[in-house]
């Protein structure tokens, strides 16, 4: 009776041991493909975070656009402005303002397309 007890127990022990052994394996061969995941998901998250990030610089850029479009709008104004006066007083136009509209003139129509 003992004998079969210890025979039992020990059956029971060694299938144990067998059920440990073959976990331990599992998890042992899963490691690379659980590890392939982790770094799949934080280079996931590390290109979504580029794209909201480029997003966000190509609003800058629009906005940035879309100022200098007022500021040489307005340059160009007061620069018209300011030979309209200069011929209205019979007073002569200066050489760098001259130059200035002229310079002005070549970007507009370089670009034209954009502004």
């Amino acid at each position: 009776m003992m004998q079969t007890i210890l025979s039992s127990m020990q059956m029971i022990i060694s299938f144990g041991s067998i059920c440990v052994m073959l976990y331990t394996l599992k998890k042992f061969l899963g490691k690379p493909h659980t590890d392939l995941e982790a770094r799949v998901g934080d280079l996931e998250h590390e290109v979504k975070d580029m794209k909201q990030s480029l997003l966000m610089g190509n609003d800058r850029f629009r906005e940035q656009d879309n100022t200098n479009e007022v500021l040489i709008t307005s340059v160009l104004a007061l620069i018209d402005f300011e030979v309209h006066y200069c011929e209205t007083e019979q007073k002569p136009i200066s050489d760098n303002l001259k130059d200035a509209k002229n310079d002005l003139n070549r970007f507009f129509a370089r670009n034209r397309k954009k502004y």
